[in-house]
């Protein structure tokens, strides 16, 4: 999740052997032979070169134990970050299942003295355990499905922070800093951000909405806060580099009158890999959900989606 504020050594060792010229020793003051000799001169002429090749052969053997030594330090040292990765994942999967299971689905949503609806019940145990929270964010039949929190007065701290506060690369999805949730008052764009860890956890699969089949199965998104249940059915999906493009500024479109709301509102349509046919109305609410996108270095990944009940 990242705002808009993103081994392996190969060794070859080649010798090349150069051929010996072959010379005869020049034999002089010696007495004329009655025979022909057997002709030693050239056997001890490549000698020295046969000793030659010993050595580089022996030298070449030790370069490729060198390199299979390192290679195999490179692969076990992967292996082991890979498994670490799994653990780990594996680790939070099941954090998150136990503040899932923390929910009282059972609970029935109540009216509060000022006659808006609460899902105090629904949430307490979370918001026992950290009243930072502020809503379950999740898309069906999808592995998003996460808690969302709400520290204005905390800027960034979810990004690298688990639900208890302690240090986590995972974080946890968190609302933007200038987004207003309340009983009484609610921003027209809820902007909330979550990591896309590598491993396609978090807010992974919010790629997905680059092809118009994966729109088609998913289309809605509930995000259910402490003050009551909320659909959003998504109409744009879009990919920005943000530093290379910073004529939109997409997490800054929080508080909306209606022009500038019309305005964000034909950009990310703009920009969509998909057609929905769907435009939204001031009037509204709007849920962006932000993440990063990895075809660039500052890349990320948004969906935009419309509240559909009241």
């Amino acid at each position: 999740m990242a705002k808009i504020h993103r081994n392996d050594e190969t060794y070859l060792a080649q010798q090349q052997q150069n051929a010996a010229t072959r010379s005869i020793p020049k034999l002089d003051h010696l007495p004329e032979p009655k025979e022909e000799p057997a002709e030693e001169g050239p056997a001890e002429a490549e000698r020295p070169v046969k000793e030659k090749k010993k050595a580089t052969t022996s030298q070449g053997g030790r370069a490729y134990t060198v390199a299979m030594v390192l290679c195999m330090v490179v692969f076990l040292f992967s292996g082991g970050m890979l498994l670490k990765r799994l653990w780990e994942d594996r680790q939070a999967e099941n954090e998150f299942a136990d503040l899932q299971a923390m929910i009282d689905t059972t609970a029935a949503p109540a009216t509060g003295e000022d006659g808006t609806e609460t899902n105090s019940a629904k949430f307490a145990a979370l918001r026992d355990q950290n009243p930072d929270f502020i809503g379950w964010l999740s898309i069906p039949d999808t592995n998003l499905d996460f808690p969302v929190m709400y520290a204005p007065n905390n800027k960034d701290f979810y990004l690298r922070h688990d639900f208890s506060r302690e240090y986590s690369v995972y974080g946890v999805p968190y609302l933007d800093e200038k987004t207003t949730l309340g009983a009484n008052d609610q921003s027209e764009n809820l902007v909330i951000y979550g990591h896309n860890m590598k491993t396609g956890t978090i807010f992974g699969c919010l790629t997905g909405y680059k092809k118009a089949e994966y729109y088609t199965e998913h289309p809605t998104i509930t995000f259910d806060t402490v003050y009551g249940d909320g659909t959003y059915e998504v109409f744009a999906a879009f990919s920005i580099d943000v530093v290379a493009d910073q004529s939109f500024v997409y997490n800054e479109y929080v508080d909306l009158d209606e022009a500038t709301y019309n305005a964000y509102v034909d950009e990310v349509i703009a920009r969509s890999d998909v057609d929905t046919g769907i435009r939204p109305s001031y009037g509204d609410q709007l849920l962006t959900l932000s993440t990063c996108e990895y075809s660039s270095d500052n890349g990320r990944y948004v969906v935009v989606a419309r509240r559909v009940n009241a």
